[in-house]
């Protein structure tokens, strides 16, 4: 373990949503390493015991639970038993996502649906069950919500994932305005295109290639670059911080994106149609 990452956690319970992989289990090793307790959940159970398992061979404290954070019992069976036990809960990282590419005019419902229910309503539970046991112990704390930056720069064939993480932004800022008389902080962090299990079969196509050309920083996003961001937003040292989103996207965002190769020929023109159109998307949680 880095020994300059320890101690600003020391003490405090966190919970990492979507913990199974990818950035949150990144997020889930650096919370431990700066010393918090954490308790990884996830619909992948599996998934989250390797990663708690992984952590605690390395001395770190670290608890998994199988969660789907779209069922309402669920949620309050996770307060209730694995987090009641911890007696505490200083930071939620509510990482949980999914995402799906597609043409606007072929989104089935359902997908569109999905969307709304993992994204945005699952991280409400999240957030509401989190923001509660805060404040009833009255000692404060973090929220952090994966957002992405298809939140602030919409992306063609992504209709459903930015609007559903664009709603999730306005959701931190509502958030952070009403728990600031608890000292509870609430922030998001929003991913660029990230190299994890979400996106390994989008930039197996070339895809990638294309990010690292037009993000400024000359590469696509690592789950540790986010990692890092949240336990910034975690610790103390962000005590005055709320409300934000922050940018972790290598300055891609500040770029007209065309990296997708999209073809916006007009509908008359042969083969109009985009090509990715059943690739999880990037910029997620997991």
């Amino acid at each position: 373990m880095d020994s300059s990452r320890h101690g600003r956690l020391d003490g405090r319970v966190a919970l990492v949503t979507g913990g199974a992989g990818g950035i949150g289990a990144a997020s889930a090793l650096r919370l431990a390493e700066e010393g918090a307790t954490v308790v990884i959940a996830d619909r992948d159970a599996e998934g989250a015991e390797r990663v708690a398992a992984s952590l605690r061979a390395k001395g770190l404290p670290a608890d998994a639970v199988a969660l789907d954070q779209t069922d309402p019992a669920q949620v309050a069976a996770m307060f209730d038993g694995p987090l009641a036990a911890h007696d505490r809960l200083d930071v939620c990282f509510a990482n949980a996502g999914w995402g799906r590419v597609g043409a606007f005019l072929d989104v089935p419902e359902t997908d569109w649906r999905r969307h709304v229910e993992i994204n945005l309503t699952g991280t409400f539970l999240v957030c509401q069950a989190a923001a509660r046991r805060m404040v009833e112990r009255g000692d404060g704390g973090s929220i952090i919500v994966n957002t992405s930056n298809g939140a602030v720069a919409p992306a063609a064939l992504f209709a459903a994932y930015c609007s559903t993480k664009a709603a999730l932004n306005m959701l931190v800022q509502v958030m952070a305005g009403e728990l600031g008389g608890y000292d509870i902080r609430v922030n998001a962090v929003m991913p660029g295109v990230t190299a994890t299990g979400m996106t390994r079969e989008m930039l197996a196509t070339g895809i990638g290639e294309l990010i690292e050309a037009e993000t400024p920083m000359g590469r696509v996003g690592r789950p540790e670059d986010v990692a890092a961001a949240v336990a910034y937003l975690a610790s103390d040292d962000s005590a005055y911080v709320t409300g934000t989103a922050q940018l972790v996207d290598g300055g891609a965002t500040h770029l007209v994106p065309r990296w997708f190769g999209t073809d916006y020929r007009r509908r008359g023109a042969p083969d109009w149609r985009l090509r990715h159109t059943a690739v999880d998307a990037p910029g997620g949680a997991s």
